[in-house]
């Protein structure tokens, strides 16, 4: 009750400080938030490469940047490799610019596939949500990721029109918050038919058997033993890349991303952090009689502190709880306003609620800890004799 008194005695410049935290928290919350959508696209892209090892065709003067059936049988014969999972990936639109979640159509052998899925674990594994696959033999059908199908408002059973070549939609995949959501899957026959109409050179080199990517399905930790046997049996001009180096490059652009997102977040609460010392500074000059007066009484630096610390934490804890509301408005008006992207920019968990509050506490704990001391050391004597 008196904390209450103490505020209501000081409510504009009380109110101004909360306002200064919950700036703070606010920019944190939002920071925080876009740091979780990319930990989650990082986490998909982790979990998709965990059990593959990506090969890609170096190209050179006489290669396309191709994979070709003799390189995939190649790749296939190596010992512990499972599966052999083939890919023929080009945007989806030809005009398309930067995008949220950008949209490719990729070309998949149906039978393959579903044994890479299989391998692949429950990670890494992609799910229906609704439809179904397409059976070995069907043309111009497509399973969309959840992205794609937000953006073109499309469901199944309708028709989708890509590169000049109409497809009906059979399936939705569950949202990854990755990058499938922003995929089209069709038969691995008409992405390639696709890529030949459109390219002069295919059709001079007579060049109709070919593959983009190629993912071979192995064992995590047999992964790098796995690329040097396939770097020694395979001819020149591969690119390998092991689930080992794949994952790691991952989880070291999720740091990098992190520390950037959040630094700046820091540095907007720790301006929120001033206003606190500030304000209880202030109070600790203006209660220096009543001070005085408690410790004459019998009251022990120990309580003086805790009266003062809470009163800092109170004020911490009003401003996160201000500033993740706040910033979960912004986040929420942004992903309305970006929906038509098929993807949300910022994720709000459970996690940055409870770390944004917490860390607002703490702060104005910290934040108090002077002003508090500072309270605590005042001569009983000194202080009654100043009023």
């Amino acid at each position: 009750m008196e904390m209450l008194r103490n505020f209501s005695r000081r409510r504009l410049r009380t109110g101004l400080t909360i306002l200064g935290v919950a700036v703070g928290m606010l920019a944190f919350t939002v920071m925080g938030g876009m740091a979780e959508k990319f930990d989650l696209i990082i986490e998909g892209g982790k979990a998709y490469f965990t059990h593959r090892i990506a090969v890609r065709s170096a190209g050179g003067l006489f290669r396309l940047n191709l994979l070709e059936p003799q390189d995939i049988e190649a790749v296939r014969s190596v010992a512990g490799v499972k599966e052999v999972e083939t890919q023929i990936l080009l945007p989806l639109d030809e005009t398309a610019g930067f995008e949220l979640a950008p949209r490719f159509l990729v070309g998949v052998d149906m039978p393959g596939f579903l044994r890479a899925q299989e391998l692949a674990g429950d990670k890494g594994r992609l799910r229906l949500r609704e439809g179904a696959w397409w059976q070995p033999g069907q043309r111009n059908v497509a399973v969309l990721g959840s992205a794609v199908a937000r953006r073109m408002k499309l469901g199944v059973g309708d028709l989708l029109q890509a590169r000049g070549r109409s497809f009906r939609v059979v399936g939705i995949l569950e949202e990854t918050f990755s990058v499938p959501d922003g995929w089209v899957l069709v038969p691995q026959e008409d992405a390639r038919e696709v890529m030949v109409q459109e390219s002069s050179l295919l059709q001079m080199l007579g060049i109709d058997s070919f593959v983009t990517n190629a993912y071979a399905l192995v064992d995590p930790d047999q992964g790098d033993q796995i690329v040097r046997q396939m770097a020694a049996s395979l001819r020149g001009g591969f690119l390998l890349y092991s689930p080992q180096e794949l994952t790691e490059a991952a989880g070291q652009a999720s740091t990098l991303l992190n520390t950037a997102i959040l630094g700046s977040g820091v540095i907007a609460v720790i301006v929120g952090a001033l206003a606190v010392v500030n304000t209880m500074f202030i109070a600790v000059a203006e209660r220096t009689r009543e001070i005085g007066i408690k410790k004459a009484i019998g009251a022990s630096r120990w309580d003086i502190v805790r009266e003062f610390l809470l009163e800092s934490v109170l004020i911490g804890l009003l401003g996160g709880i201000l500033g993740v509301a706040l910033g979960a408005l912004v986040i929420y008006g942004i992903n309305w306003y970006t929906q038509d992207q098929g993807t949300p920019v910022f994720i709000l968990t459970p996690r940055l609620v409870g770390t944004a509050i917490l860390f607002a506490g703490l702060l104005g704990a910290a934040a108090g800890v002077m002003p508090a001391l500072r309270a605590a050391s005042l001569d009983p004597v000194a202080a009654l004799r100043e009023y």
